[in-house]
């Protein structure tokens, strides 16, 4: 089995050169860590830097120190929902399952 080996400031040159900071909406929703079904609804676990008011990064200069992922690694994880600026024109391009369910919750609210 082979590994795949990258350098992680290349990642991150070549996410800042296809994936411009510009391009985010600051939803704050590729923040969600975790997201579990429970009786009284979805529950969100959010990253402790977001800002649930601003719905802002409060490391976000330096986010990278604290594990945060680069566009390019999140889109290869998965982690963005399908209307986000980075992958909303990516042809096959799944966003995690709970998307579905908090857009609909945010729909009943409305």
């Amino acid at each position: 089995m082979k590994t795949l080996r990258f350098k992680k400031d290349k990642v991150i040159k070549i996410s800042e050169e296809m994936f411009p900071d510009e391009l985010c909406e600051r939803c704050g929703r590729c923040c969600i860590l975790h997201a579990y079904k429970t009786e009284k609804g979805l529950e969100l676990i959010y990253c402790p830097h977001l800002d649930k008011k601003t719905k802002l990064c409060k490391v976000y200069n330096n986010r990278f120190e604290h594990g945060c992922l680069t566009v390019m690694e999140g889109i290869m994880a998965g982690v963005f929902p399908k209307d986000c600026p980075y992958v909303k024109d990516l042809k096959n391009y799944e966003e995690p399952w709970f998307y579905r369910l908090l857009r609909e919750e945010e729909n009943k609210k409305e």
